[in-house]
């Protein structure tokens, strides 16, 4: 059996009652928090002598953190040589068709999504993200493709939600074999019930048939496995719904009965906001908020209507970032410019869309996004190198507000060490990355793109 004892660190368990010891102490047998508490609380030589002792002075204990959306495979996105389409007219669905779709999902190939996936996890991790929830994209790279990214989702330590991007855009045939590929994962590794999980992937409303989305649903509830998609990120996705079914995307998928509380639905950037909240919380529909990404696309979401009416609403990556304490702030700010208010999105309630709303939204919150007793050891020790003394009042601002990816120290996942003062333990970082970046260069090569 084995066993870990952290002693000396702020903890900031993101419980039910928001508790936080000074000087914690935190026991931890194979992958269960056995106790929490303070020095004064929990007898430490009971536990010392046959535990691997970790001293956190001066460092701060959270939960890890929660990504509810990523495509891991697009870290070759980041700081690609080619500026995008300079004389066309911009929109999303138009950039989607003309460069997504062709120069980048239609041309991975499986080792790619393999060795992509794994850096991109390996990023994660130094952001003190512990669980990722994953898209992966590839048609052609059917059948097969999933097992590249569950073999990087078992060597990089990280709990994972996994799924296909199951799309009808390319043919009838396309759009079977991923949806198989979603299934067979699922019935792979879900009895295993272990670190890495597996949902069904959809694209979107847009792209694929009212049949996919029936056949998903029931999929669903035979399995047990629950569904992840695309909503209303670009306005294209109301105008099409619209055209077609004389319905708003929501209505849509409620009236073909696919709304339930296992959905998880990425962006919900354009929505009715004066009956879309009211819809998602009868439903018990989760949100995937992606701040950044959004805002690096020029799309201005709004959640305090899903938030005020009680639906869960967590953070994602969306792949374009590595830093959760970026998106973290970038949701703060983008609601407290949009309302001009200042008191929107409060550090305690952010942090909490970062661990606790996040396992949430994954019907996880049993296991994960907090720090108590009989939760999964998913956790993450910060530095402390603030200007100031950092305790309970401030804690929460500090970590939000002025924590970096670099102030990540330690992150332990499902009770292993994963990265330990500031380096992986059995992860060859720099080899996986000389791969991703001989794998992005293969790619750019078939794109007409410069070279290095």
């Amino acid at each position: 059996m084995d066993k870990k004892l952290i002693v000396n660190g702020l903890i900031v368990t993101k419980n039910k009652n928001n508790s936080m010891y000074r000087n914690g102490v935190i026991y931890i047998e194979d992958n269960v928090i056995k106790a929490i508490g303070t020095k004064d609380e929990i007898d430490q030589d009971k536990y010392s002598e046959e535990a691997e002792v970790i001293d956190a002075s001066g460092k701060i204990i959270s939960p890890g953190f929660i990504s509810l959306h990523s495509h891991l495979y697009s870290a070759v996105v980041r700081s690609i040589p080619f500026s995008g389409f300079d004389d066309s007219d911009f929109s999303f669905i138009s950039w989607m068709e003309r460069f997504w779709y062709p120069m980048l999902e239609d041309r991975v190939t499986r080792n790619q999504m393999y060795i992509r996936s794994l850096a991109n996890m390996l990023g994660n991790i130094r952001s003190g993200i512990t669980t990722t929830t994953d898209t992966a994209e590839g048609s052609y790279a059917l059948p097969g493709a999933m097992d590249f990214v569950y073999k990087a989702a078992l060597e990089s330590g990280m709990r994972s939600v996994l799924s296909f991007e199951t799309t009808g855009r390319i043919s009838k045939e396309n759009q079977d074999l991923g949806f198989q590929e979603n299934l067979n994962l699922i019935k792979k590794i879900n009895p295993e019930n272990g670190r890495i999980k597996a949902r069904i992937g959809i694209h979107t409303t847009f792209s694929c048939p009212t049949e996919l989305l029936v056949e998903a649903r029931r999929q669903a509830d035979n399995l047990g496995c629950g569904i992840m998609m695309h909503m209303a990120d670009d306005r294209w996705h109301t105008f099409d719904s619209t055209r077609r079914y004389g319905k708003r995307p929501t209505r849509y998928l409620e009236d073909i009965g696919f709304l339930g509380p296992d959905v998880l639905l990425f962006h919900c950037a354009y929505m009715d906001l004066l009956k879309d909240p009211e819809i998602f919380k009868a439903y018990d529909v989760k949100i995937a908020h992606n701040a950044e990404s959004n805002a690096i696309f020029g799309f201005w979401p709004d959640m305090i209507p899903f938030i005020k009416e009680g639906v869960c609403v967590g953070l994602g990556t969306d792949g374009q970032t590595h830093s959760m304490f970026e998106i973290m702030r970038t949701a703060q700010m983008l609601h407290r410019l949009k309302y001009e208010n200042l008191e929107l999105f409060p550090d305690s309630d952010v942090l909490g869309m970062a661990t606790n709303r996040g396992a949430e939204a994954l019907l996880m919150e049993k296991e994960i996004g907090s720090l108590e007793v009989g939760k999964k050891a998913d956790m993450i020790l910060l530095k402390d190198r603030s200007a100031v003394p950092i305790f309970e009042e401030n804690v929460e601002n500090y970590i939000v507000s002025t924590c970096e990816r670099s102030d990540v120290d330690t992150v332990i996942i499902d009770g292993e060490i994963i990265l330990k003062n500031g380096e992986f333990v059995s992860i060859d970082e720099m080899a996986v990355y000389s791969e991703s970046k001989k794998e992005a260069v293969e790619l750019w090569r078939k794109n007409n793109w410069p070279l290095p």
